[in-house]
């Protein structure tokens, strides 16, 4: 019951905020998606939402549900001074993060204005929520094994969505944290050549190394992982907004497979000339 309930809440709360997004007086959200390329259908589908400051959606959910209900959620946190409950995602676009079974469990949330906050916010870990055994979009995206054993995994909603919408349906997200093995093993249940897809900037090569090395161990004659660096100063949302579907499924096709892509990497990191450097390397 308390899982059916918990449920039951993200739901609501889903969809509410689904239909707020459309409201005149929040036009900056909706201005912001169709910048990014989206359209009404794309929005629909991944049913984003918007949160506006100061809603009374909390006393509609208390209605029918109790504090301790809403609380397990982590869709709300209390103020300390006032005593009265403040919606986490306040002022942001709402990415509803959904179980394998296609149910909303969690959200990602994106600011409108860029200031001072942080850009993304997650939901807090749950009973009932792990970042670090889940992904944004498999639930849609394991559809594709029928004709792949491929899938694309980014770091962004924004960057999954925009491939999503363009055609490309077998690319997820990882949830704000740093890959896990819980992870890397899930995806292997459905696809076999996962290709981690990174921003083309300094901190995007470290990350794609870090993983790497984590990673190698785990290699088997099936389960692989190849790496897929983006041109540099561009994420996978502005390289496919900018240059199409074709170009960025030719990109993937210089794709490197986890060992190739250490050796080059640590390649590229010392002077080739000097015979040192090079016996250090091997």
């Amino acid at each position: 019951l308390r899982y059916q309930n918990y449920k039951k809440i993200f739901k609501e709360y889903s969809n509410y905020f689904n239909k707020e997004l459309y409201k005149n007086e929040n036009k900056d959200a909706l201005n912001y998606l169709y910048s990014r390329g989206l359209k009404k259908d794309s929005i629909e589908k991944f049913n984003l939402g918007y949160v506006p400051w100061n809603n009374n959606f909390y006393k509609d959910l208390s209605k029918s549900f109790s504090e301790d209900e809403i609380n397990l959620t982590g869709l709300y946190y209390k103020n300390e001074k006032t005593g009265k409950y403040i919606d986490r995602f306040n002022s942001r676009i709402l990415f509803p993060v959904k179980n394998i079974t296609g149910d909303t469990i969690a959200f990602g949330g994106r600011i409108v204005r860029d200031g001072k906050l942080a850009k993304y916010i997650n939901s807090p870990e749950t009973e009932f929520y792990k970042k670090g055994s889940m992904f944004f979009n498999l639930n849609n995206a394991k559809n594709s094994r029928a004709y792949t054993n491929e899938v694309i995994i980014v770091e962004g909603y924004m960057d999954a969505v925009s491939l999503y919408k363009s055609g490309i349906k077998n690319v997820i997200s990882n949830l704000g944290t740093a890959l896990t093995e819980r992870q890397i093993n899930l995806i292997w249940k459905f696809f076999s050549d996962p290709i981690i897809c990174l921003d083309g900037d300094e901190s995007g090569q470290k990350a794609a190394i870090r993983i790497a090395e984590k990673f190698l161990p785990l290699i088997k004659e099936k389960n692989k992982i190849f790496f897929s660096i983006m041109p540099k100063g561009f994420d996978p949302d502005d390289v496919i907004n900018k240059n199409g579907t074709d170009y960025f499924l030719n990109f993937l096709k210089e794709k490197q497979i986890i060992h190739s892509f250490i050796w080059e990497y640590n390649l590229n990191k010392i002077d080739q000339t000097n015979p040192f450097e090079i016996s250090n390397f091997e």
